[in-house]
């Protein structure tokens, strides 16, 4: 009687973990409630970082590939697939192997130089989603803001995204804006 109790006890609480994460699975998170991704369906998860050097420099680093591999984290490799120059139409792929393995593929859909990077995810985990690089010149540096709006297709992509997709995602971008800093900064 008593594993009995105890295996209903489980069974609530197993039952309560995955309500839990269903309702997590359909809620939108945005981090900005404004119209400035309106265009875009999905959650916004942005990262914003005031890097001591001019934007020219930060861009110049996004937008190369050597450069751009330098304040990837460990594990984590960028392939421009199209030449230089970058450009809207270029591709590029991502491969992330970590605990798990993700890859992707982005095109470049607008170039703003210094100001603005737009990509859209062609492939993989992300499909359909966008990744935005953002410049503004601000209190004696540059606001450096990494966006991605993402929806993930299906069951099994929202519960791996609520649970685990999303706080790697958050700290690989946290540690490629430091990175970021160190090199703009000669420091890497």
């Amino acid at each position: 009687m008593r594993t009995l109790i105890s295996s209903r006890k489980i069974g609530a609480v197993v039952g309560l973990v995955v309500l839990l994460m269903l309702i997590g699975c359909s809620t939108r998170y945005r981090v900005d409630a404004t119209t400035r991704y309106a265009e875009f369906d999905g959650e916004i998860n942005q990262h914003t970082r005031l890097i001591r050097a001019p934007a020219q420099r930060l861009f110049a680093i996004v937008t190369d590939q050597e450069r751009f591999q330098s304040i990837l984290p460990e594990g984590t490799v960028l392939v421009h697939e199209s030449a230089p120059p970058y450009q809207p139409g270029a591709t590029v792929r991502m491969y992330i192997n970590h605990i798990f393995k993700l890859t992707w593929q982005s095109r470049v859909e607008e170039v703003v130089p210094y100001k603005k990077i737009r990509l859209t995810f062609v492939d993989g985990f992300f499909a359909g989603g966008a990744e935005i690089w953002e410049f503004e010149t601000a209190d004696g540096g540059t606001r450096t803001t990494h966006t991605i709006i993402v929806d993930p297709r299906g069951f099994w992509r929202k519960v791996a995204w609520n649970l685990k997709v999303r706080l790697k995602h958050d700290k690989m971008v946290e540690q490629m804006l430091d990175n970021l800093e160190l090199v703009a900064n000669g420091q890497r």
